[in-house]
């Protein structure tokens, strides 16, 4: 760990104290989960560390922080407490540092190491019901705050809403408003709730939208030596989070630009330059900006629509003047283990693979609305020959924040990748029967898909007790490495059974390569686990 690290630890395990006097459940998420799965601790890079408590254990928590924070040392905020907290979600602070960053709030003496609490509310299953509560929440995530927190996606519906609440503004004032809002919001629940927004309210990133049965349980993962929890369903929520991409370690290792000043008290920092500002004035300033920016922002979320609408467009022209030049029957090269036809189809969807996956196409949430067959052709494309279940998944959650219906055959691809990932996560639980019966729904309907092919090899060598067991997985392992060269896993697999057989010095061959050509953090970290290499 470094510097930032420690003194974050030092802070998780201060909350770990007080949520344990307090019978408060709670979970470390988003990235700080990431980290506990795929490194068993910090994310190496990575400068923060998050909480998750269900709105019960929230209300809890609040009641524990009256009880037991010295305001000398710390200090828990947020909007409901503090009107001029920046943020609806908290900050468990140390007042004896200042964390001083680019979009630090500086009017404000409290400003020091930090760790974000988040907390959960209910949803209803109703879809319709469900969109409006979600376009309730953004609206007042964004009114609240004195500051600026989302360029992207003012849509109608949440304009509207941000304008009436300004509206009642002016006649009512703005905690009146926002007491109102709030009892709109705050402490609801719902027979059918099955998802949670979280009220870090995020527009890109991970989803604020979760599902519900993730935090019906709790696991205690390693972190940094100690055990935290996590929620109970963590490869469900990572895959909501990362969807497929959750074990690969980016080449862009992207931090959060805090400087830290940790010999210095937040409150004397702060007061050091703030005699030399005008507050109610700059605030009075940054509102006026604020309510200019979030209607440039409303402007722009139709104009990047509407440009990426035509962008769009253009991609379906290019992909059928392809397929006629080509004089090819699409339904013809619909052939999983025909890796020539399949390369075909893939030059044909590569363009449009990378235009719907640009980051800005997809930060505005635009669909390219190619014929059903073709989005078909080019999924299936994805799945049986680049082996690419997050642009797959990718484009199949754009649909349907479009409100575009899925088909038979498009039902089809979310069953591959949805079969895929509950073999995965059951095979990380340890659930190996539970495994075995989505592998057998795999490999009858599937059986020409590479990644069900390799989870079946995966979980065969975790289950694999004699040398007639290691013996026919070495065989498949071979077998499958003829088809796809240099797989990760297929060599992680055989590292696995040299070292089973006692013989380390063959999977320490096996291992040396995994560790030097994959990206899979998972796989490096198991390999850690195996050798004795210290995380």
């Amino acid at each position: 760990m470094n510097v930032t690290q420690k003194h974050l630890m030092k802070l998780v395990l201060e909350i770990d104290e007080i949520c344990k006097k307090y019978d408060i459940e709670y979970f470390i998420d988003y990235g700080t989960t990431l980290g506990a799965i795929r490194h068993e601790g910090f994310i190496p890079w990575d400068d923060d560390l998050d909480i998750m408590l269900t709105e019960e254990n929230y209300d809890k928590w609040v009641k524990a922080c009256e009880q037991e924070l010295d305001p000398t040392r710390r200090v828990y905020s947020d909007v409901r407490l503090d009107r001029e907290f920046p943020t609806v979600f908290g900050r468990y602070n140390d007042v004896e540092t200042a964390r001083v960053g680019e979009r630090s709030e500086f009017w404000k003496p409290i400003c020091g190491q930090c760790i974000d609490v988040f907390y959960l509310l209910e949803l209803p299953g109703d879809p319709v019901r469900k969109q409006k509560a979600i376009d309730y929440y953004f609206a007042y995530d964004e009114y609240s705050n004195s500051s600026y927190r989302h360029y992207r996606m003012k849509t109608e519906n949440w304009m509207k809403l941000y304008k009436r609440f300004c509206f009642w503004e002016k006649i009512f004032g703005k905690e009146r408003v926002l007491r109102h809002i709030e009892k709109k919001i705050f402490h609801k629940h719902y027979e059918d709730c099955d998802t949670y927004i979280c009220t870090s309210a995020r527009k890109k990133g991970p989803s604020s939208i979760v599902p519900k049965e993730c935090y019906d349980t709790v696991y205690m993962a390693n972190f940094e030596g100690h055990k935290l929890p996590i929620a109970g369903k963590y490869m469900e929520l990572l895959n909501v989070y990362y969807e497929d991409t959750y074990c690969m370690i980016p080449e862009h290792k992207k931090g959060h630009s805090k400087m830290s000043h940790t010999g210095i008290g937040c409150r004397e920092y702060v007061s050091d330059y703030m005699r030399l500002i005008d507050k109610d004035a700059m605030l009075q300033e940054r509102q006026e900006f604020k309510h200019i920016a979030v209607e440039e922002g409303y402007r722009m979320t139709n104009l990047s629509r509407e440009l990426f609408d035509k962008l769009g467009y253009c991609e379906i022209l290019k992909i059928h003047k392809k397929i006629r030049e080509k004089q090819i029957r699409m339904e013809d090269y619909l052939v999983a283990g025909d890796r020539d036809k399949l390369q075909v189809l893939d030059e044909i969807f590569s363009d449009y693979y990378d235009k719907q996956m640009n980051t800005s196409v997809r930060a505005w949430d635009c669909y390219f609305p190619l014929e059903d067959d073709l989005v078909y052709a080019a999924l299936f494309t994805l799945i049986y020959y680049r082996n690419d279940y997050y642009t797959a998944a990718k484009i199949l959650n754009l649909r349907e924040l479009n409100d575009i219906p899925m088909t038979p055959q498009l039902d089809e691809i979310m069953d591959v990748i949805q079969t895929t990932r509950k073999i995965k996560a059951a095979t990380v639980y340890g659930k190996y029967e539970e495994a075995r019966q989505y592998l057998q729904h795999g490999m009858e309907h599937y059986g020409s898909c590479r990644e069900i092919r390799i989870c079946q090899l995966a979980l065969d060598v975790l289950e694999a007790k004699d040398e007639t067991g290691y013996a026919a997985c070495e065989k498949r392992a071979q077998e499958l490495l003829k088809e796809y060269p240099e797989d990760d896993q297929c060599m992680k697999a055989l590292g696995d059974i040299a070292f089973a057989r006692g013989n380390h010095e063959e999977a320490k061959k096996y291992y040396d390569w995994v560790m030097k050509h994959s990206i899979n953090g998972m796989l490096h970290m198991d390999i850690k686990k195996k050798t004795g290499v210290k995380q």
